[in-house]
């Protein structure tokens, strides 16, 4: 059996291409009737009636094709093409209660060919309407990359400032900003160009949906840019003080809020400039009893064609500062008095052991004076014997500002001359015991 079968296969094969010819030749005399279908583009036709009553639509399920059914002749089917047909609904036929459309179909082409009227699936569309709405949005702009170091983004001029956004509340409504983005990545010189306005939410988040919604649209929908791009340049604060803090009080400086600024503009703007000077009539202290706070718009004292760079705060804050003074009692020991000008002729006597004197300064100031730093002196080559008045001298607080001398006790001076002179005719040992006695005393006094 298996080799009768195994024998014929040649017979058979030959069996089946007869009777697909056979069949063919059936179709090709018989013809019949055969069901087809195409998926045709739906249309929409009239939409100004919606806009004329300020409203705009959506094709519930977002569908914009339909199936066109058909009849037609076997022979015919491969002639058919979608092309051949135009589906369309008609909205001003909606039904407004339910937003229904019935699905319109004509024959472009080859009507001959089909068999009855054609047929859509689905044979009604359901519409969504929501009012539109126009606002104006004022353009923002915004850079994108990283300049070439030692260079910013300066002020760009754009054309339109400002768009008008059309379409659905519900769309427009998610929009809080729009604005273009300019390509700065490594540029050293001017850019210009165009830039299509993109929008954004409250979070400054891109409704990147929006954008390629065709019921979303701008008035324009380029903007032309011309960005400039600056030298960058660290700059010091040049800080003038004028005027004199209330008595008792001293002027101990002054403190920004920072040092320096960074600021941007054309390189030969740029090549002389090294500071910002704040002028003293800003920084006036006249009468202060202490810190006073100023602030100051950096702006006013730019050079021309210099500008504050785009993250640098335009305020600043400035205090002078200003403490009070404080008097201090120092106990100086007659002995820590030099004495200038002293002659070998005279012994020279105080009548105190030690003076009183009152230091004014700041606090932190007198915790650090110590009586050895005064200098005390006493010119005492004018002195003539008997009592003289001690006129003290501290050198140290001519040199030093930050003390001043309120007082102090004024010594007395005992001037007597050294010799046989001094003793008026006694005897010449008692004398000379007597000088030694005052040099020696001359000498604690030195």
């Amino acid at each position: 059996m298996k080799e009768k079968l195994t024998n014929n296969l040649g017979l058979k094969i030959i069996s089946v291409f007869l009777a697909f010819f056979v069949w063919l030749a059936v179709v090709n005399i018989s013809n019949p009737e055969v069901s087809d279908y195409q998926e045709v583009p739906l249309e929409i036709v009239n939409e100004g009636v919606l806009e004329a009553n300020n409203l705009t639509y959506e094709v519930v399920g977002g569908k914009n094709t339909v199936t066109v059914s058909y009849k037609v002749q076997t022979l015919d089917t491969g002639t058919i093409k979608p092309s051949d047909f135009r589906a369309y609904i008609d909205l001003a036929e909606m039904y407004e209660p339910t937003g229904a459309v019935q699905v319109k179909v004509e024959v472009l082409r080859h009507k001959n060919l089909l068999i009855g009227q054609p047929v859509a699936r689905p044979g009604v569309i359901r519409i969504s309407t929501e009012n539109l709405q126009r606002k104006r949005f004022d353009l923002k702009v915004s850079t994108v990359g990283n300049t070439e170091e030692g260079y910013k983004p300066g002020t760009a001029t754009i054309s339109p400032t400002y768009v008008y956004v059309s379409g659905p509340v519900s769309k427009v409504g998610q929009i809080s900003e729009v604005g273009i983005e300019i390509d700065v990545d490594n540029a050293n010189s001017n850019r210009t160009g165009t830039a299509t306005p993109k929008f954004y939410d409250a979070n400054g988040n891109e409704l990147v949906d929006l954008e390629t919604d065709d019921r979303v649209t701008l008035n324009h929908s380029e903007v032309d840019y011309e960005l400039a791009i600056l030298k960058e340049k660290r700059l010091a604060l040049d800080l003038k003080v004028e005027g004199r803090v209330a008595d008792g009080y001293r002027y101990t400086g002054v403190e920004s809020s920072v040092n320096s600024v960074a600021v941007v503009g054309l390189k030969s703007n740029l090549a002389d400039v090294t500071a910002v000077t704040i002028p003293p009539s800003e920084l006036n202290m006249d009468g202060a009893t202490g810190d006073r706070e100023v602030t100051i718009d950096l702006t006013k004292y730019l050079p021309n064609g210099v500008q504050l760079a785009e993250d640098e705060n335009k305020e600043i804050t400035v205090t002078i500062k200003v403490e009070p003074l404080e008097s201090r009692t120092y106990v100086l020991s007659t002995s820590q008095i030099k004495q200038v000008g002293a002659s070998s002729q005279y012994e020279y006597e105080y009548d105190r052991s030690t003076i009183n004197v009152l230091i004014r300064g700041l606090k932190e100031d007198l915790d650090q004076l110590t009586v050895d730093q005064f200098g005390a002196e006493i010119d005492v080559s004018a002195m003539t014997p008997g009592e003289n008045d001690g006129e003290v001298m501290f050198q140290a607080f001519y040199e030093n500002s930050a003390y001043e001398v309120v007082y102090y006790d004024h010594p007395q001076i005992t001037v007597r001359e050294i010799g046989p002179s001094a003793t008026d005719g006694g005897d010449e040992t008692s004398g000379t015991d007597d000088g030694e006695t005052a040099a020696d005393e001359t000498t604690a006094a030195d």
